[in-house]
C-alpha cells in the first residue's frame, strides 16, 4: 500500500498559476526529507514525501521533479529508480535529481548514467536544492515538445 504524504490541493482553474509538484524519495528515518519538504511547501511547491522505491515509481508520473536518495528502502535503490523512471513512457521526461550522502565519484557517474538531470551531495542546504530544482525544470521545460518525442533530452 502506498503511504505518501501529499500536500497537493485539488483545485485548478485556468487562472491558477502552475505550481510544480516535487516527489521527495528518502527514508522517513532521516530528518532531511521533512526539512526539504517544509521549505518547498513554504515556497508554495506541492510536495509528496515517500520512502519506498516501488511506491515512488508508481507515483512518479504525478510529479514534475523527482528528488531521490541512492539508499532508499524498497525492492531497488535510488539509481535503479532513476533507470526505471527513464524507461517508463509516462515518466521519461520527468526531471530527476539524486540527492545523497553517497558522494563517491562512482556514485555520481552511476547516477548520471542512469539518467538523472542533477546530482547533489549531502549535506545540502534547502536553498541549494531549490536552485537545482529550478535549474533542471528550466532545462526540461525548455526542451518540452508537447509529448511528441518518447524522451526529452
Amino acid at each position: 500500500m502506498i503511504e505518501a504524504r501529499d500536500t497537493r490541493r485539488v483545485r485548478s482553474t485556468r487562472d491558477t498559476p502552475f505550481v510544480p509538484t516535487i516527489l521527495l524519495v528518502e527514508s522517513s528515518r532521516h530528518d532531511d526529507r521533512g526539512v526539504y519538504a517544509e521549505y518547498l511547501r513554504i515556497l508554495k511547491f506541492h510536495t509528496i514525501e515517500i520512502d519506498d522505491t516501488a511506491d515512488a515509481l508508481a507515483l512518479a508520473f504525478t510529479a514534475d521533479v523527482i528528488v531521490t536518495d541512492v539508499r532508499v528502502p524498497g525492492p531497488f535503490d535510488g539509481i535503479e529508480l532513476v533507470r526505471r523512471i527513464r524507461a517508463e513512457r509516462r515518466t521519461t521526461g520527468k526531471a530527476v535529481i539524486v540527492l545523497t550522502a553517497c558522494i563517491a565519484e562512482n556514485d555520481r557517474q552511476r547516477s548520471y548514467a542512469a539518467g538523472c538531470d542533477g546530482f547533489l551531495p549531502k549535506p545540502c542546504l534547502p536553498d541549494e536544492l531549490l536552485a537545482e530544482i529550478q535549474r533542471v525544470m528550466t532545462i526540461r521545460f525548455a526542451n518540452f515538445d508537447g509529448g511528441r518525442s518518447s524522451r526529452v533530452r
